[in-house]
């Protein structure tokens, strides 16, 4: 992928490292769920501070099984933000439970907050999904406290936040449970894979029951000795994680906090280089993962048009996101529209992200900012 442009707009943080972690669960001769899985859940819980980690197959399977273990059912109403991916919201239909659209607090900040949240509740509604866009945690800590005082369920979707904190704290470790995705544009990347954390013994107990079809006892399990017998006391899943994705996942941890260093570095250069040529959301770029750079372009410029010029330059771009409540699943099953979210439409017309990643040059920087400047200045 890096190769069909001369700035992607995002590349792997791979070397040999990994090469050499592949290669020695390849020699072990065990591929599934198994001790490098187990590894990678205390390592990521201690990264965290977390009591618990439970590692799954990707970050869809991580909120899923999040949505079930806090109880949510069908006829509940959860409160989600529409400038999200769309695995935040389909797996609450899977479930049965009804999505309830908020509005995202302001283009300055891109995530839901307590002012747009409040005016949604209702008698019905079981639980609020945080999402840290972008790897920003502005917001939490206030609806954390709101969703407290109205018995609201608090679950946070990580899945860009892998190293973000307030005042110390790791975002997933507000709510009951976190939700992270380790997909391979994610600053832990294994291609596929997610976990869910929680400070909770019996979501730990649970958890683990439901990602491996309720099973009480798993092949790793009967491997390490005792009896073969089992029982499936759970309608469960199968969301297990394998061996070579843990083995990835161990590495890319460990890279991690330097990684993002040079992230926050990159992200620095690029706010100085275009701060009085588009909007630049959110301020506190030090304590976030910065997973992707995103901006909103002034008013009255074709964002297709930037893209474009950008592509012409060898500069890949892309957009987060198109609001879920404008794709025409939740336009015919639940009569969304326009006019619902109208700071969410707008941040969806003029949000442009562009390319960042930890083995980006300060000249690449300079370069994507340059020609996006030019590109205005027309």
């Amino acid at each position: 992928m890096a190769g069909a442009f001369r700035i992607p707009l995002f590349d792997l943080n791979y070397g040999k490292e990994e090469e050499e972690a592949l290669l020695r669960v390849l020699r072990s001769r065990w591929i599934s769920q198994g001790p490098e899985t187990e590894a990678f859940e205390r390592e990521f819980a201690q990264f965290t501070d977390s009591r618990y980690a439970i590692a799954v197959s990707n970050g869809t399977a991580a909120l899923h099984l999040s949505y079930l273990l806090a109880g949510i059912g069908p006829g509940d109403e959860v409160i989600v933000p529409s400038f999200t991916f769309i695995a935040t919201v389909t797996p609450l239909l899977w479930i049965g439970a009804k999505p309830v659209f908020a509005d995202i607090d302001s283009l300055d900040n891109l995530n839901i907050s307590r002012r747009t949240v409040e005016p949604l509740v209702t008698e019905r509604t079981k639980a609020v999904v945080f999402v840290h866009f972008a790897g920003f945690t502005d917001g939490i800590e206030e609806l954390k406290d709101f969703c407290s005082g109205v018995g609201c369920v608090l679950i946070e979707d990580a899945s860009h936040a892998h190293g973000s904190r307030v005042k110390g704290k790791h975002a997933g470790t507000f709510g009951l449970l976190g939700a992270f995705s380790f997909f391979s544009n994610k600053n832990l990347a294994v291609g596929e894979g997610g976990m869910i954390i929680t400070g909770s013994d019996e979501i730990y107990r649970k958890a683990k029951l439901l990602r491996s079809h309720g099973m009480t006892r798993l092949a790793w399990d009967k491997i390490r000795g005792g009896t073969s017998d089992y029982d499936v006391v759970e309608l469960g899943f199968n969301y297990r994680m394998n061996e070579l994705q843990a083995a990835l996942g161990r590495v890319q941890l460990q890279k991690l906090e330097t990684a993002n260093r040079k992230r926050r570095e990159l992200v620095r250069i690029y706010r100085e280089a275009l701060k009085d040529a588009v909007l630049i959301p959110f301020e506190d770029y030090e304590n976030s993962a910065n997973y992707i750079f995103p901006i909103i372009l002034p008013s009255g410029i074709e964002r297709e048009e930037a893209a474009l010029f950008l592509h012409d330059k060898g500069i890949q771009t892309s957009h987060h996101y198109r609001p879920v409540h404008l794709m025409s699943l939740f336009r015919k099953t639940m009569g969304t529209g326009e006019g619902l979210l109208p700071i969410t439409e707008e941040a969806g017309r003029r949000e442009l992200t562009l390319p960042l990643y930890p083995g980006m040059r300060e000249e690449d920087v300079h370069f994507v900012a340059e020609s996006l400047r030019e590109f205005i200045g027309r």
